[in-house]
């Protein structure tokens, strides 16, 4: 079996300082090799120095999961989980040795209830939880149920202890060479050692018995460079490389400490150093508090003391008996052999890898409204009717039939399989990438057996899409009549605090008229589902819901307060946390909050939003526009030479991030590829451009129809963004166009894609442009790329993608009919 091991370091090298990480790292790595398992090892680097086995960010990750193909997925380290997909079909393991939220108690308190929130939501990822001691077992058991796991049917999570191969006993003599207490490690401000080395330092001279403290580190660097300093007793030196570290011990040292206050996070926690001495022959000193105290006490392998004034008694009769010393080293060795053996600790973790599994997971709660409900208006009608009907009784024979009539005219055909889309208005020509997800996103739900309704910021008219065909129909007069005038609304809301150039995304918090005619596009339909895409789109689907018993999902484009924080430079902290607030809130409103990417889906779920309405579908394609011819005569059009390479960029330039790119283009890459003898063009498709181009072989299109054609009419598409945020279409669109890629790893940021498989991801400008430089000379190594990326959009079209939507919205309507 292959185990992919994630960690946040590189495999452990003797010649190095190490930290407690790699050093668990190493135990499970030789456990599992020994047990016969295969064991890739990948870690965290920035800069990232080697493609196969180290990763920046979230989606170097997911290349290198894809690349790596295991059968079991082992994270060192819980900070990682951020970046690991939500689903995944490889069972994933945990080692959670370090009770994190304990030490940011009295690290950063007023980030706790943050890091708590985060921690949920990454063990929601988590089949199997690695602890290193029956406390921490139990003390993650309510965690792993809150994140969603099934412990009535699991194991949940299980204990492998730190490990130790014991190395040998001491060689010096405490009474010639004088005795050597130990310890050492990071200044955590969760670690108050002070009182007990100032209770050493405070001890006079023992007879001829010289006694030293000796602490290595001090803080947390990897290189070990940290002054020497001598205090008397106290002895601070650098941290060791650890092949020296372990000589030393063994050279020199006689009696390990474990000594702090206690406090909540030291119960609970596990020392590397304690295991480090054992195994070395070292007796501990340790508090009684500590789990390890019970197994010190019960192989009489050190001593045990409460608090710092029972440490210099305890030491003058220790250095009075050196035989009894002895006996506890030797009794160190044996403890270590018998509880920390490598074969012991991971046996646990062992026996679960004969048969891994992905976890059972509670059921998802589609929460209820915080109301009382009311039924359906058919169905109320229907009571009502009931009402008039014995009222009325048989001296209106006729009153029956005249009601049921009135009835169907007024609220029939609710209650189907219907969708409205309820979305800004800038949807046609679709000609951006919202808009195109929006209408492909119907298109696709209809051919699917949905009647889909797209209710927009027209006031005028909303568009019904059966089997792929959009069609435009007149909202009547009396339902535009019921709201405030469009232009006393948008007069209302444009004078609020907020961005203009952003302001229309949030128009439906004022407008009170997406409310009436969300309302009449359901019942045309038979809506039994309200979908807003953008947040601000909630707001009228949440009472129309209501009204129409139906379900709520929104489709979250981007993390929209994020977004905006990134692209106005003048936004305000308090007018930030407003728009998250409100967005937050809006999402919690929702039975579904559907995102494009789990990058997305893991900051809403840190920020508030219920972990159980959060799903990840990712942007669709259209294949059919791709297989479209290249858009004909386009170099005569825009003058561009005959033998010109030719680049494309295609967005909405209007959007920042798409301008900086054309500037990116303008000032870094085509300045440079001039000077490697290549005289590039670049075709920028999409509407709303600069009035102009900000560089003369940079030739602006405007809006177009279909964009796959003007796509594959270049050599290569290079995508230079620098932010942004959601999953890139522009991406999707090019692979299924079948032109090879270069870009940004933001540019390609949410699509799971192996660099040098499927595109070249390149954050440098000077080597960006080399790459490019290398394509263009060499086709087939650009045709290479483009097959395997159109491979991977082959997956993705918009079909397939509705399918997933059904299945979200079957289960909502499944819980709503139960």
């Amino acid at each position: 079996m292959k185990v992919l091991l994630i960690a946040q370091e590189p495999p452990l090298s003797h010649d190095r300082v190490v930290t407690g990480n790699s050093i668990r790292t190493r135990q499970l790595t030789r456990c599992l090799e020994q047990a016969g398992h295969e064991v890739a090892h990948i870690w965290q680097e920035n800069p990232r120095s080697d493609s196969e086995t180290t990763f920046t960010g979230r989606d170097d990750l997911r290349g290198l999961l894809m690349r790596q193909n295991a059968d079991v997925h082992l994270v060192g380290y819980w900070e990682l989980l951020d970046l690991m997909p939500f689903e995944s079909d490889v069972p994933l393991i945990l080692d959670f040795l370090a009770p994190r939220p304990l030490e940011q108690l009295f690290e950063d308190p007023h980030q706790l209830r943050q890091d708590l929130r985060r921690l949920q939501v990454d063990l929601s990822k988590v089949d199997l939880l690695l602890t290193g001691s029956e406390k921490q077992h139990a003390l993650m058991l309510l965690p792993l149920l809150e994140a969603g796991l099934d412990l009535g049917r699991e194991t949940g999570a299980v204990v492998v202890p730190l490990a130790a191969e014991t190395i040998d006993k001491p060689r010096s003599n405490p009474k010639a060479d004088g005795w050597k207490l130990v310890s050492g490690g990071v200044n955590w401000p969760w670690r108050n050692t002070e009182p007990y080395w100032k209770a050493i330092e405070s001890m006079p001279e023992h007879g001829s018995d010289k006694l030293e403290l000796i602490l290595f580190g001090g803080g947390y660097a990897l290189d070990g460079r940290h002054e020497a300093s001598d205090h008397g007793k106290r002895k601070v030196r650098s941290l060791l490389p650890y092949e020296q570290f372990s000589e030393w011990l063994l050279e020199h040292g006689h009696i390990g400490l474990e000594l702090a206050d206690d406090n909540v996070e030291r119960r609970f926690s596990q020392s590397f150093r304690s295991i480090e001495f054992l195994r070395h022959g070292l007796p501990v000193i340790c508090n009684t508090y500590l789990s390890l105290a019970r197994q010190i006490e019960r192989y009489d392998a050190g001593w045990l003391i409460d608090n710092a004034d029972d440490l210099p008694e305890l030491l003058r009769a220790i250095m009075s008996d050196p035989s009894a010393w002895r006996a506890k080293s030797s009794n160190a060795c044996r403890l270590a052999e018998s509880l920390f053996s490598p074969a012991e600790t991971c046996a646990p973790l062992l026996e679960w890898l004969k048969s891994p599994r992905k976890a059972a997971r509670l059921p998802r709660e589609i929460p209820a409204p915080p109301e009382l409900g009311a039924p359906a208006l058919k169905r109320r009608a229907g009571a009502i009717y009931q009402l008039g009907k014995r009222s009325l009784g048989a001296r209106f024979p006729g009153a029956r039939s005249r009601v049921l009539k009135a009835q169907r005219r007024v609220f029939g055909g609710h209650q189907d399989r219907g969708v409205v889309i309820v979305t800004r208005s800038d949807l046609f020509p679709a000609d951006h990438g919202a808009a195109v997800k929006i209408v492909e996103t119907a298109r696709g739900l209809s051919r699917v057996g949905r009647d889909v309704a797209l209710v927009t910021d027209d006031r005028r008219y909303w568009w019904r899409v059966n089997n792929g065909e959009v069609t435009r129909k007149r909202v009547p007069l009396w339902v535009r009549a019921i709201s405030l005038p469009g232009f006393v609304s948008k007069a209302l809301h444009y004078s609020k605090d907020i961005p203009g150039n952003n302001a229309f995304l949030y128009l439906p918090l004022t407008d009170g008229s997406y409310f009436w005619r969300t309302l009449y596009a359901a019942r045309r339909v038979g809506a039994r589902v309200l979908q807003a895409e953008f947040p601000a789109y909630v707001r009228p689907c949440i009472h129309a819901s209501e009204v129409l018993d139906t379900r709520l999902a929104l489709v979250e484009h981007n993390v929209e307060y994020e977004r905006i924080r990134t692209q106005v430079a003048e936004l305000t902290e308090e007018q930030y946390r407003r728009y998250k607030a409100i967005e937050i809130d809006l999402c919690n409103h929702c039975d579904a909050v559907i995102c494009v990417s789990d990058n997305d889906r893991q900051k809403l779920a840190e920020d508030g939003v219920d972990l159980d309405r959060l799903y990840t579908v990712p942007h669709g394609v259209d294949l059919d526009q791709f297989d479209l011819p290249a858009e004909a005569g386009l170099r005569e059009r825009f003058g561009i030479p005959e033998q010109a390479p030719l680049l494309v960029y295609h967005g909405t330039f209007s959007y920042p991030p798409n301008l900086r790119a054309l500037e990116v283009y303008a000032q870094e890459l085509l300045p440079r590829l001039e000077q490697a003898g290549l005289s590039c063009h670049v075709l920028a498709v999409g509407r709303e451009p600069p009035e102009k181009s900000p560089h003369p072989h940079i030739h602006l299109t405007g809006s177009v129809d279909k964009v796959g054609p003007w796509i594959k009419a270049a050599d290569l598409a290079v995508v230079p963004l620098l932010d942004g945020g959601g999953t890139r279409m522009k991406i999707i669109d090019c692979f299924a166009a079948g032109t090879a890629v270069v870009s940004t790893s933001k540019g390609i940021e949410g699509i799971p894609v192996i660099n040098g498989k499927h595109a070249l991801v390149i954050d440098d400008w000077d080597a960006m442009a080399a790459a490019i430089g290398q394509l263009l000379r060499e086709p087939d190594r650009a045709q290479s790329l483009a097959v395997a990326a159109r491979a991977m959009a082959a997956t993705m079209d918009w079909k397939s993608i509705a399918s997933e939507y059904v299945r979200i919205f079957d289960t909502l309507e499944g819980k709503s009919q139960g």
